[in-house]
């Protein structure tokens, strides 16, 4: 995704003198609709984790808006069920695992914590990315959210006015589809992108569809989750997301490919009862 020109989401930034930076979150849930859902949602962690990053690179000054860049990798979190909507954090660059990496910490009004998210990616610095991407873009079948075949919403656990990402499960298979219509506004209420390809919310969100799925739509609430990204999801392409053998009961590891690309793993970690 290209880089924010403009601090939108994040303000009020104070960089510290250990390098970390402070800032508030927009209560503005026209603009930001994702803000208004539980703030455990994956979907709205993986959105606000994108202009946090950004915008607090920015205030670093360690960010150029005419290159792209990509999530790699990300991890979070969950704290307490109950807490509040997200109002201000911390941004700090750390070091996980041997690499360069950043992490999150979101508060609400009442300083209690809602999540940690640890996060790291790369920027496109010298590759022409949109000729680079156009072979892969070529190649995915294409196919329309409007004549697509989605399971039964209420197995996917969405919300009145939320859209299908997946058909009924095939065994341990099910075959996701997003596309401008389904994935973007006006089509989705919540969900939004670069619109050049499938952007990490989306997979977070078609991921916790999945997890519904499996679980016969028992209602889930994601506390902690994994996802590792190696190969872009092309918008309006299908792609299949699988079931993985290994996970404890509270836990589900999924693999995302799409026209014989491994593109992403994911793992949830979650309860089977949102709060109240």
């Amino acid at each position: 995704m290209q880089g924010s020109k403009t601090s939108a989401y994040t303000h009020d930034h104070v960089v510290r003198a250990d390098g970390s930076v402070a800032f508030a979150c927009s209560q503005d849930g026209e603009r930001w609709p994702w803000s208004l859902l539980h703030p455990h949602h994956p979907g709205a962690i993986q959105a606000l984790s994108y202009w946090v990053s950004v915008e607090s690179a920015m205030a670093l000054g360690k960010w150029d808006p005419e290159k792209w860049s990509a999530l790699t990798w990300t991890r979070w979190e969950c704290g307490d069920p109950d807490v509040g909507r997200i109002a201000h954090g911390t941004y700090e660059r750390s070091t996980i695992e041997g690499k360069e990496s950043f992490s999150i910490h979101l508060y609400d009004a009442d300083d209690r914590l809602i999540c940690r998210l640890d996060g790291r990616g790369v920027v496109f610095r010298t590759r022409d990315f949109e000729k680079w991407r156009q072979p892969d873009k070529e190649a995915a079948p294409k196919a329309l959210s409007d004549t697509f075949a989605f399971a039964d919403e209420r197995l996917l656990g969405i919300a009145p006015g939320e859209r299908p990402f997946l058909s009924p499960l095939n065994g341990r298979v099910a075959i996701a589809l997003i596309d401008r219509a389904n994935g973007m506004p006006p089509g989705h209420p919540w969900l939004d992108g670069s619109g050049d390809h499938v952007n990490s919310a989306h997979l977070a969100e078609a991921a916790r569809q999945f997890a519904s799925l499996v679980n016969e739509g028992q209602a889930l609430r994601v506390v902690w989750a994994e996802m590792a990204f190696r190969h872009y999801v092309e918008l309006g392409s299908p792609f299949e997301i699988s079931r993985i053998d290994g996970a404890d009961s509270d836990e589900i590891a999924m693999q995302v490919t799409q026209a014989g690309h491994d593109c992403t793993s994911i793992r949830y970690r979650f309860e089977t009862a949102l709060p109240a």
